[in-house]
């Protein structure tokens, strides 16, 4: 499996590296929580080691604040909190569970991935949320990332953030954020990432897709619509 397709800790370690570079800090150790699972201060102490970089858009809740919430226990949360992932403490594999906030919340759904699964899938969606090079396109032909030389699906379930049926796809050099466009049959709406823009610029020729290029990590705060 390809360092940009980690499925187990070891190879978030090695994607980490690839695409941080070496951690700032090593063999950090975090006091446990009565509330958190092995795999989740596994995860928050390989974080710290990145000094926090590996989470540039959405976060997770600090091992402290851990909390039983409607049977569910919150863990990772939408940057402006309209989403939320909670685990189930009475599941052995800590199921994951997602609701979107509100006044009155909507029953727990199930995410079809254990904890440990979804922090690796977590990091790497984060990873191209905040990639050094991007591009996006709109309304691409369904299949083309499947027609892509050297294009794998990323192999954990589909997410319903940012948007349904939202898939990660990855190259040699490259990570790929996909879904279905606002209207089906436009296609699907893709987001490229990579360290560096000459990673895409297998894109350059690519005929009828027009792509919006972005380089440096971006803050998201304008008028201009979200790449995703």
């Amino acid at each position: 499996m390809s360092s940009l397709a980690p499925t187990d800790i070891q190879g978030l370690l090695r994607f980490l590296r690839r695409w941080y570079g070496a951690p700032k800090l090593a063999n950090l150790r975090l006091k446990e929580s009565p509330q958190a699972p092995k795999e989740l201060v596994e995860w928050h102490e390989i974080s710290a080691q990145w000094g926090g970089v590996i989470t540039p858009h959405n976060y997770a809740i600090a091992l402290p604040e851990l909390a039983v919430e409607d049977s569910k226990i919150p863990f990772w949360v939408e940057n402006q909190g309209t989403w939320v992932w909670a685990f189930d403490p009475n599941n052995q594999d800590h199921s994951v569970y997602e609701r979107e906030p509100s006044d009155e919340p909507k029953p727990w759904k199930r995410t079809g991935e254990r904890l440990s699964e979804f922090l690796i899938h977590a990091t790497v969606l984060e990873a191209i949320l905040g990639a050094p090079a991007t591009k996006v396109a709109q309304g691409v032909p369904t299949d083309w990332l499947w027609h892509q030389e050297g294009s794998h699906e990323f192999p954990f379930p589909a997410w319903n953030w940012p948007a349904r049926d939202s898939r990660i796809f990855f190259g040699e050099n490259w990570l790929a954020l996909t879904h279905p466009s606002d209207a089906p049959e436009a296609g699907h709406d893709i987001t490229l990432a990579a360290i560096a823009p000459e990673d895409l610029a297998w894109t350059d020729d690519t005929l009828g897709i027009k792509w919006r290029s972005y380089s440096g990590v971006q803050d998201y705060t304008t008028d201009e619509p979200l790449p995703w």
